[in-house]
């Protein structure tokens, strides 16, 4: 009897089990897969991919630790860089809006590879020649301007909270030809109702 209800309850739980965690899982929605990228941390002898927005490994803590680098800046030949100029080609050809000019990279939790691959991301469109402007909505956790090696303040909480009506002059230039970014600004109590503001629109 024991038994017999331990598998019930196995199956019965696989059965409700809506999570994404493969590749086949996306496809069973009827949803395009615009790119795989390989992880960036230390070698391990079990490679983990992730999926964009999504980590086919079931532990966070392999996340987590993982140190954010500007691979497409540091190692352009690399494999890794190769997948995010994939992935920004397929981005480019997915859609047929031709004035398609915001991208938003997000994710249901953290240490999932937002501002990894965010930044590097940015990097390739900066690399076709484009003028891109990377800005820092992450105003619980923010890390763009580390990464980059600017200051967080002046940023977009600055504007925002209405203390400087000119959003230009957050605008930060980078090292990297083509590439401006907004950092997030001062960390506030309410990020929620900022993000949700009219100033945000």
């Amino acid at each position: 009897i024991g038994f017999g209800v331990g598998v019930f309850l196995a199956l019965l739980i696989e059965f409700f089990d809506n999570t994404l965690k493969t590749i086949d899982d996306i496809e069973k929605y009827k949803l395009g897969i615009l790119g795989i990228i390989p992880s960036i941390g230390k070698p391990v002898k079990k490679r983990r991919h992730w999926i964009i927005g999504k980590n086919r490994s079931n532990s966070n803590s392999s996340t987590r630790g993982l140190k954010r680098r500007l691979i497409t800046k540091e190692d352009p030949k690399s494999p890794v860089s190769e997948a995010y100029r994939s992935l920004r080609t397929s981005m480019l050809y997915s859609t047929s809006k031709k004035d398609l000019k915001s991208i938003l990279v997000s994710s249901a939790g953290p240490g999932e590879g937002k501002t990894t691959t965010v930044a590097n991301l940015a990097i390739t469109y900066a690399n076709l020649g484009r003028r891109t402007l990377l800005v820092d909505t992450d105003l619980r956790r923010p890390v763009v301007h580390k990464v980059f090696d600017l200051d967080r303040d002046p940023g977009v909480t600055t504007y925002l909270s209405s203390a400087t009506d000119d959003y230009t002059s957050l605008v930060q230039i980078s090292e990297i030809d083509n590439l401006s970014i907004i950092t997030a600004g001062i960390i506030p109590p309410n990020p929620s109702e900022l993000l949700g503001s009219k100033r945000m629109t």
